[in-house]
């Protein structure tokens, strides 16, 4: 029997859409590529610069810690509007506290808390622009304790209270 440990599949899409990379993280790939600009784009005119950005993974990480992180991830990206605690998801990972925040930064390039809270802001994004739903409302859905935390975290991020970022025009 012959094993093959390492197949490059590449996904290329122009759309920067958070629910897409989440699904892609999701179905298992290790690095997410994005090509800027629009889908008609895609073939693009030889004079157009193509940034692409890719996270690669350091090589310390053995195929099963990876597997390790990717089961966590997977919880993580299910579970992000509940209270999870690191410790709980490290523990999903059979991992302690300590070593699991040091393989998530390896992996994911941020740290575990940063990763929940882009998450709940980039779903906020969108309630805020679609849904009738109060800020508080949309708060306590996506599991922030209070509105104040809420409101800072997302300024934080967006460079926007949620009621500037309500108002502002669509893009």
């Amino acid at each position: 029997m012959v094993e093959i440990k390492d197949v490059l599949a590449l996904i290329v899409t122009a759309d920067n859409d958070e629910e897409m990379a989440a699904r892609v993280v999701k179905s298992g790939f290790r690095n997410r590529l994005m090509k800027p600009g629009r889908k008609s784009s895609l073939i693009g005119s030889e004079t157009e610069e193509t940034e692409i950005q890719q996270r690669m993974l350091p090589a310390s990480i053995t195929p099963r810690q990876y597997h390790k992180m990717q089961k966590a991830i997977r919880f993580v990206n299910d579970s992000y509007r509940t209270d999870i605690r690191r410790d709980a998801v490290a523990g999903l990972a059979g991992m302690s506290s300590s070593h699991f925040s040091r393989m998530f930064r390896k992996v994911m390039g941020m740290c575990y808390q940063d990763y929940i809270n882009d998450r709940r802001i980039t779903k906020a994004k969108k309630l805020l622009r679609t849904s009738p739903w109060s800020i508080t409302e949309i708060a306590e859905y996506l599991g922030f304790a209070d509105t104040t935390g809420f409101g800072r975290i997302f300024k934080k991020l967006t460079g926007h209270t949620p009621s500037a970022y309500r108002s502002l025009p669509q893009r």
